[in-house]
Formats: structure tokens, sequence, C-alpha cells
């Protein structure tokens, strides 16, 4: 049997969607963000079956405690997504000129 050599990306390693031939950082947002946003719906969407009080027993505060950590991350993560502020300056001005 002959062996070949496959180079994986880490995406494919991942699971994810393979690049397209000259793919735009745009377009890899958009195959990439897809293929994530569509599995941690789907994982978060699992959840719920966590709610069936027929198969599982647990308190308000465990509930509590599982949504803030999910909240929480998704706070961490939404805030990489948004625009850092400029440095403000440690110079009083009223910011007239004359």
């Amino acid at each position: 049997m002959e062996e070949t050599n496959v180079t994986m990306t880490t995406e494919e390693m991942q699971g994810e969607p393979a690049a397209k031939e000259n793919e735009t950082k745009a377009e890899k947002f958009i195959r990439i963000g897809e293929y994530r946003m569509n599995k941690a719906v789907d994982a978060i969407g699992r959840l719920e079956n966590l709610a069936n009080r027929g198969s599982y027993e647990y308190t308000q505060e465990q509930v509590d405690v599982m949504f803030q950590a999910l909240e929480g991350r998704v706070a961490e993560v939404k805030a990489r997504f948004t625009p850092k502020k400029a440095a403000e300056s440690k110079t009083f001005s009223f910011g007239t000129t004359e």
C-alpha cells in the first residue's frame, strides 16, 4: 500500500470546513464563524435537556451558576469584537485653540 502525505490545516483537524482557494479574510470569517456558531448554538440547545425534572434533580442556585458562567463567557468573547477606545490624553484641556 502506498503511503501519502496529507497536510491538514488546523481548521480541518478541528472538523471545520476546508478553506476555499483565494478565500478573503471576510469569507474565511463567515465560513468559520457560521460553523462555530452552529456548533455553539447546538451545544447551548442541549443544555435545555437538563431542564427535564424527570431525569435530573437540580436547584435554582445550580441553574443560576450555570447560566452566570455561560453569560460571563459570552460577554468576554463579545468584548473581544468591540473596537478598543483610543487612549485618552492625560493632559487637561478645555478644547479651545485661542
